[in-house]
């Protein structure tokens, strides 16, 4: 039998099963590399489903490296969940539908003991505890379903031939995770009653009143965006609030991108900011405003392994869009897209454009659901 003899043991009243593998794994090839050549691997990784081809691919890969000597382990469409610790010496332990997860949650409003929680009640996640110890010095591999979903994350860097302990808190990324899972599954659960037509006509309505009012609480755009990321053209299917990069860049979203599940950066100011000061030059608060999105654009872009391994956040490619002003003449609209040449990257959406943007919408659903306009 492949992967060693086969023992299960009792732990806390739960079966285990102990094996081995035959061989040291450090990761995976970042890109190809010819012999001699100097390869980057990837040594630690969090993917969900809403990480596209990326995950199932690795799950194929651990199959044959990993999970393949697993002995007696179920077919993968009757595993809920697996862990895998990997010691140094290449011995191994499995638990297979076996753990207890508890979670840390920041609720949006009080709970009483034995309430359940629903996804919308979630505002954050600090940390996910899996009932048994995973020794900083051994590897690790957790494969998770969440519904329709799975999640993967591994770290094969402990028993590198140079290895370190871990030095992070495995219970925080794992809640990371977990979180993108449950605001995903939330969001799309919601997205067909999104876009019923009366609800996105009110949607636009409510975002009227606020600009006629000349509301200038940026929460309250916020929250807006957060609940109704559609009226962005249909571009997200997701938008989350107030993700840390670091400690100093914390944009106010980062938005998910339909086409291929990676993320953007989106800032939001409020409608009324003063953007232009005497002569129509670009006033402090816009410049600020710009040089802010420029800043987290950057450091998505130079930091992707560090957010995609610590953070469980995915850039490729992003963009970042800095949504601001209302009322602009024409001259200053054309200063807008003066100023969105000089970064090709960065994209100014005005209230005005953004009102355009999820009449089309409202527009295509009528027409596709055949409802009457009003």
């Amino acid at each position: 039998m492949s992967g060693g003899p086969l023992r299960r043991e009792s732990f806390d009243g739960r079966q285990v099963i102990q094996f081995s593998i035959p061989e040291r794994l450090a990761g995976f090839a970042a890109a190809a590399a010819r012999p001699g050549e100097p390869a980057a691997v990837i040594t630690r990784e969090a993917l969900t489903s809403l990480d596209g081809l990326a995950l199932p691919w690795r799950l194929e890969e651990l199959q044959g490296a990993i999970f393949g000597h697993i002995p007696e382990l179920p077919p993968s469409p009757q595993i809920d969940h697996l862990l895998v610790v990997i010691r140094p010496d290449l011995t191994a332990t499995a638990y297979v539908n076996e753990l207890r997860f508890t979670a840390a949650v920041r609720p949006a409003g009080p709970v009483q003991a034995g309430q359940p929680l629903y996804a919308r009640d979630i505002l954050d996640i600090s940390s996910l505890d899996v009932g048994v110890d995973v020794p900083a010095d051994c590897a690790v591999v957790l494969v998770r379903t969440f519904g329709w979903r799975r999640a993967l994350f591994y770290d094969f860097g402990p028993i590198a031939e140079q290895g370190q302990a871990r030095r992070y808190e495995l219970s925080a990324i794992l809640a990371q995770q977990t979180l993108t899972l449950v605001r995903g599954r939330f969001h799309e659960a919601h997205a067909a009653a999104a876009l019923d037509p009366g609800r996105m006509r009110a949607a636009l309505g409510r975002l009227e009143g606020l600009l006629g009012e000349r509301c200038e609480d940026e929460a309250q755009y916020q929250e807006f965006l957060q609940e109704h990321p559609w009226i962005l053209g249909g571009a997200y299917r997701l938008i989350e609030r107030h993700r840390a990069l670091d400690d100093h860049n914390i944009p106010d979203f980062t938005g998910v991108r339909h086409k291929d599940g990676f993320r953007d950066v989106v800032e939001i100011k409020q409608p009324f900011l003063p953007c232009f000061r005497a002569g129509n030059a670009f006033s402090a608060n816009f410049n600020d405003a710009w040089n802010q999105t420029e800043r987290y654009l950057a450091f998505v872009r130079n930091n992707r392994d560090y957010l995609r391994n610590e953070k469980a956040l995915v850039f490729e490619n992003p963009r970042a869009l800095l949504i601001l002003g209302h009322g602009f003449d024409e001259h200053q609209r054309r200063l807008l897209k003066d100023k969105e040449g000089m970064n090709l990257a960065v994209e100014v959406l005005t209230y005005e454009t953004i009102l355009s943007m999820g009449r089309a919408i409202l527009d295509l659903a009528i027409a596709a659901g055949g409802a009457p306009a009003l």
